[in-house]
């Protein structure tokens, strides 16, 4: 872990320096009409002003944290604290800050692992639930990736997309009809390449074991965007291929 991990994460570099606020090195002296130096002054207001401000550069803390994955946490945790001192309100931040990425107070119920509150609160969540991308596993105490993570811009363009187009609707098993820019399309749906394997503590988990592209979602088809497409996350869309007037008044699907 770098020594400087506090500075880098909460310091920005100092700013002025591109933009000739803050001039650098001696100046030539400044002289009145009899060619005399003016008097020395006390520097301007905004020569003294700090050029240093604190930041939100968390993007290192996170990948300190990802390379971390499958290690015992009380090791990463101890790692990360010996280079901050408990004194420093700055460096206290970094600590603050853990908790927003990993999951570190969890627990078991009925067979699933359970996060027992945020930072600031909160009844506990289950783990498919929680927003954070790293929790620390309650019967090993390793740090792992929380399979059910989404990136909030995830979230956002999931939430977008329940809110426009496409629309989907159903034609048979393996065959939709799909609303893409007010036109219809028809797709046939092959079942997905995922197997399913055994995790840690007898977990069982779903993985692709294939590359494939889906001509709805695209390459980035996912168990959860399939979900909500076609109301089940083990088939893609293989071909697509638009619906002319005919077909679409037979199938009686919307204009």
């Amino acid at each position: 872990m770098r020594k400087d991990m506090a500075k880098v994460i909460v310091e920005r570099p100092r700013y002025g320096h591109a933009d000739g606020r803050v001039r650098q090195g001696r100046t030539a002296a400044l002289m009145d009409d009899d060619g005399e130096p003016f008097r020395a002054r006390a520097p301007q207001s905004d020569r003294l002003v700090k050029t240093k401000t604190l930041n939100e550069n968390l993007s290192p803390l996170k990948r300190y944290l990802r390379a971390q994955v499958n290690r015992p946490w009380g090791k990463v945790y101890s790692e990360i604290a010996q280079h901050l001192r408990p004194t420093s309100t700055v460096q206290q931040h970094v600590i603050d800050h853990i908790q927003d990425f990993v999951a570190v107070r969890t627990f078991m119920r009925d067979g699933k692992v359970f996060t027992a509150g945020r930072r600031w609160g909160g009844p506990p969540t289950p783990l498919e639930q929680d927003y954070r991308e790293l929790f620390v596993h309650p019967k090993t105490g390793l740090l792992r990736r929380n399979p059910h993570w989404v990136s909030w811009s995830r979230r956002a363009f999931f939430q977008r997309s329940k809110e426009r187009e496409p629309k989907i609707v159903s034609l048979g098993p393996f065959r939709v009809a799909v609303r893409i820019k007010g036109a219809w399309f028809e797709a046939h749906l092959e079942p997905a390449p995922i197997q399913e394997r055994a995790g840690v503590q007898g977990e069982r988990a779903r993985v692709i074991v294939a590359r494939f592209e889906d001509a709805i979602l695209g390459s980035a088809w996912s168990f959860e965007r399939a979900r909500e497409c076609y109301g089940r996350d083990d088939v893609f869309a293989e071909t697509l291929r638009p619906l002319n007037a005919a077909e679409r008044k037979a199938l009686r699907l919307p204009r």
